[in-house]
């Protein structure tokens, strides 16, 4: 790696309209769950799937919250790793393609919520 440069691939949020808009029912999730502050931030999904998992994984959270969102995290974060395993190997067109279907997956979930 150069002295001076560094190469830095990362994955960052862009919504076209506010995330808290598009997708209101996992903003509201998201809020009634503590993490508000992720709403504003208007973090990635890639970042937004730990905090999922999290919340499925957490005793507090209701039943009927956590066998609706179950599923989907657990699909979210297996796609989750599989895009770390293309952004750490520089495979960007793997990526996006993964990348795709972990949108796929929000949506779904915001239908469900």
């Amino acid at each position: 790696m150069s002295k001076y440069m560094q190469v830095d691939i990362r994955i960052i949020s862009f919504y076209e309209k506010r995330f808290e808009k598009r997708f209101p029912n996992i903003a509201n999730l998201l809020k009634r769950m503590s993490h508000k502050d992720l709403v504003e931030r208007e973090i990635s999904f890639y970042e937004m799937a730990d905090y999922l998992e999290t919340i499925t994984d957490n005793p507090h959270t209701p039943s009927d919250v956590r066998d609706q969102l179950g599923p989907y995290a657990e699909k979210i974060m297996g796609l989750k790793e599989i895009a770390r395993e293309h952004l750490l190997g520089r495979r960007l067109n793997e990526l996006d393609q993964v990348l795709y279907q972990m949108e796929d997956q929000f949506a779904d979930l915001e239908e469900v919520l």
